[in-house]
């Protein structure tokens, strides 16, 4: 089997789980394993108006009506705290609970969860992909 052909056989392959709903390729919590970043994920409960984290220190209920999680006021895009930009404390609040080496914070959202991904010193470099998740493949 040449190269090529090998190349070829696993695309199919990947392709067939992807339809069959077995892996998503681009699921952003695969790449956050990959990566090896530190993330929390949150599920909105529509009863208390809150998304709830699952997280080391215990369950974590945040209100949506915080500026970092207002949809009014994020229209919709990701968040980036970090010591200049942390307008309700978060940060400073996780930093102290969870991680303190973490500089930053994203909060991102995909396949209907909410994610807060701690950043630590030189993991910046990863914002780009992890906003784009889209990106490689058109690039292949």
């Amino acid at each position: 089997m040449t190269e090529s052909d090998f190349l070829t056989f696993l695309v199919d392959e990947t392709l067939k789980l992807q339809k069959s709903g077995e892996v998503e390729l681009s699921s952003l919590e695969l790449k956050l394993t990959d990566y090896g970043l530190s993330y929390l994920k949150g599920e909105f409960l529509p009863q208390s108006q809150v998304l709830r984290f699952q997280s080391p220190f215990g369950l974590l209920d945040i209100p949506i009506n915080w500026s970092v999680f207002s949809l009014e006021s994020t229209s919709g895009k990701d968040v980036i705290l970090s010591s200049d930009n942390d307008p309700d404390m978060l940060l400073a609040v996780l930093k102290t609970a969870w991680n303190s080496e973490h500089e930053r914070m994203l909060i991102i959202h995909a396949d209907g969860f909410c994610y807060i991904v701690g950043l630590k010193a030189g993991e910046e470099l990863h914002l780009h992909d992890l906003q784009n998740p889209q990106e490689w493949l058109k690039a292949a």
